[in-house]
């Protein structure tokens, strides 16, 4: 059976052990026996066939399995809490948000508390309120419940520094339209858009903090989402030009589509995928990066070497395994694809699933190689492949160097560098089918400058396929 989801008013997410253990946790059950606990409501439910659940369903099926286990007792003072995968909802006059430890966590850092102590504070606050059993909580309540947490950990004078700038209460909203739910305005979601579009990370937070205080300026306590959108188109023409502002108008719609959005990046070893991966994930708002070589790992730890030599060697190793006819550069790249297409199974199917559940991901490694990764379900998807390469070849063996130092020699350098050769053999053989397949290829000697290519790539795809 697939995945067991947890459907809600706006949407459904895929069930979590971790929430169920949490709730546990908070009522004082064991780490051992809460995690036994929540196996056993998975089984369940994925023994009754359920696709879907609602939580007030979950909830059932977890104090029953409580009682079961651990007694009437602590199923009892379970039943008394607001669990873990349950909404509390915070009521502004007549609309009502869901609570969000990581707005207030945010609101806390604004009021001069360190990351640590923001995220602490933030989560002392969501216990109590689960302990508690509460379900809707006003947002002046909330606001002073807040206060007097910040007072008995750090003081008087942080709690009424807190109260004093009311930034959780707050004073200004985002709606879709008018009368649908409201959700706090977010500086540091802002900056992110910002930063996706290629704004250095000061630059961005600067741009969000004058937008804000513009907007305070002005009396605002709710914004429209369309209005807010133009505010920062307008302000993205000032400051950074046209190009900028149309990439930012872009990439917003993106997020606004139905079609996930599917990044590839292909590469050798060492030309710097993974950070550039993970770099893009973050402008973009992408929450799944997957990497090639973990794929393969699952086979290896499934498929025999006896069964499948070439994917218990590295890439650049997998022609050793195979009859040796034919010239080195031949034998390399015939081993080398000969590895691509046993992980591009998997690959592929990965794409496939995330398509049919609309998830945008970030795919990464050097077994994304342009032509191998075709699947029935790449016409929903907006798919942006490209290749990273490295062509100084002495800036590419400075990367292996700098890789056994900061991993403690857990990647050797001497692995990599006894087959460099190899290595730039068969890049120079991906750019070649990157050109035959018209995959735009990305010099990854500068990250900086990479990610900005990566985002003018993403951009220009997505205004000819969108």
């Amino acid at each position: 059976m697939g995945e067991v989801y947890v459907k809600l008013r706006r949407g459904r997410w895929p069930f979590s052990k971790g929430l169920l253990v949490d709730s546990l946790l908070l009522a004082g059950v064991g780490a051992e026996a809460a995690t036994s606990v929540a196996h056993t409501v998975e089984e369940r439910l994925k023994a009754e066939g359920r696709r879907e659940v609602t939580p007030r369903a979950l909830r059932a099926v977890l104090l029953e399995e409580v009682e079961k286990a651990l007694g009437p007792e602590v199923a009892r003072r379970l039943a008394r809490q607001t669990l873990a995968f349950e909404e509390i909802l915070v009521r502004e006059g007549r609309q009502y948000r869901p609570f969000s430890k990581g707005l207030l966590a945010r609101s806390l850092e604004d009021a001069g508390f360190s990351l640590k102590e923001a995220h602490e504070l933030a989560k002392e606050v969501e216990a109590r309120l689960r302990r508690e059993g509460v379900r809707r909580i006003g947002a002046r309540r909330l606001e002073a419940l807040v206060a007097e947490e910040v007072r008995r950990r750090h003081g008087r004078a942080a709690g009424r520094r807190y109260r004093e700038r009311r930034l959780y209460a707050g004073e200004l909203f985002v709606e879709e339209a008018e009368g649908e739910p409201r959700v706090p305005f977010s500086k540091g979601i802002l900056a992110q858009s910002l930063m996706a579009v290629g704004l250095a990370p000061d630059r961005a937070y600067r741009i969000a903090r004058e937008l804000e205080a513009r907007l305070h300026a002005e009396g605002r306590t709710v914004i429209r989402r369309d209005a807010l959108r133009e505010r920062v188109y307008r302000t993205l023409l000032e400051e950074a030009g046209e190009e900028v502002a149309k990439r930012y108008l872009v990439l917003r719609a993106l997020r606004r589509s139905d079609r996930p959005v599917h990044v590839l990046i292909g590469g050798v070893t060492g030309v710097g995928k993974s950070v550039l991966a993970t770099a893009l994930a973050y402008r973009l708002g992408i929450t799944h990066i997957i990497s090639s070589d973990a794929v393969r790992e699952v086979f290896r730890a499934t498929l025999s070497a006896e069964l499948l030599p070439t994917l218990h060697v590295s890439s650049f190793e997998a022609w050793s395994v195979l009859s040796r006819e034919g010239g080195r550069e031949e034998l390399v790249i015939r081993g080398f694809l000969d590895q691509v297409e046993k992980v591009a199974v998997g690959l592929k199917a990965i794409q496939e699933r995330a398509a049919r559940e609309r998830t945008s991901l970030v795919l990464e490694g050097v077994h994304v190689v342009p032509g191998y990764l075709d699947h029935p379900s790449r016409p929903s998807v907006l798919q942006v492949p490209m290749l990273v390469v490295v062509h100084d070849e002495k800036v590419h063996r400075d990367r292996f160097l700098i890789r056994d130092r900061e991993t403690g020699r857990m990647r050797p350098k001497e692995r990599y560098l006894d087959h460099l050769a190899d290595i730039r053999l068969i890049q120079d053989h991906l750019e070649r089918q990157a050109e035959r397949e018209g995959v735009p290829v990305i010099p990854g000697e500068n990250l900086d400058e990479a990610v900005e290519k990566a985002l003018e790539v993403i951009v220009s795809t997505l205004e000819v396929r969108a």
